[in-house]
């Protein structure tokens, strides 16, 4: 009679578990799937205007590689190799033999063509390189942490995120933060969801020299696999209590 019992009440804890199991796995996967992946076409999330990619513009503190090209020896001879210059609060910058030239808010092309300008007082078929020195962006948190070398000008947010590692497990897909300066050396905080489809070709989709990228932790955490594995642990050894119980009452 007390074996019966036994393996009645057994039984009775045998499906609650079995069901609570499954449940944590459906709703681990369910919510893993939905939380992380990007490109997701889904009403539910927002819906960012497409912008055309707006061109870096120069700011104060910028570092700037110049680099002048010339027939004429002699005057290359004032510009050797490749130089750099800093940009001055005032917004100029100064080269050889010329006074302070505004470079500040203009974009790398329309500081090639003020220089080549300048520089055609004296030097008439002076051809000019420029470059960003200081191409860098930055980022921290749950995306990892540093400075990143902009290899090119068009980086996109997932080129940006895989070459720092990518989001952890943890950090938060649906409030990414980035710190941008404006055209008036303000920086400007702006936060967006990088799951929706319709992240490329928004304002968010290119990373810019300067820019700041943070990753804050999510806040579906409980969610996240290292949390479910402690909760199946502890419904493993349940189980396994069972069976020695069930065991025993066999005996």
């Amino acid at each position: 009679m007390m074996r019966n019992e036994i393996k009645g009440n057994g039984l009775l804890f045998f499906r609650p578990v079995c069901f609570l199991l499954f449940l944590l796995i459906m709703v681990s996967s369910c919510t893993t799937n939905r939380y992380t992946r990007l490109l997701q076409d889904n009403d539910r999330l927002p819906k960012y205007a497409q912008e055309e990619m707006s061109r870096y513009r120069i700011q104060v503190d910028d570092e700037i590689k110049i680099k002048v090209l010339s027939l004429n020896k002699d005057a290359l001879e004032l510009f050797k190799g490749t130089d750099v210059y800093r940009v001055y609060t005032d917004g100029t910058v100064d080269l050889p033999y010329l006074d302070s030239i505004k470079i500040v808010g203009m974009t790398l092309q329309e500081v090639k063509l003020t220089l080549q300008e300048h520089l055609k007082a004296f030097i008439v078929d002076a051809e000019v390189i420029v470059s960003l020195s200081n191409n860098y962006f930055y980022m921290f948190g749950e995306g990892g942490n540093g400075a990143i070398k902009l290899y090119k000008e068009k980086i996109t947010i997932y080129q940006a995120l895989a070459m720092a590692g990518g989001i952890k497990k943890v950090g938060s897909r649906k409030n990414v933060y980035l710190m941008r300066k404006d055209e008036n050396g303000v920086t400007q905080t702006k936060i967006f969801d990088i799951r929706p489809k319709s992240i490329i070709g928004s304002e968010y989709y290119y990373i810019q020299p300067n820019d700041i990228l943070y990753i804050p932790p999510s806040s579906e955490r409980f969610f996240r696999m290292d949390s479910f594995m402690g909760i199946l642990g502890v419904v493993t050894t349940s189980v396994s209590l069972f069976f020695l119980i069930y065991g025993i009452s066999k005996d």
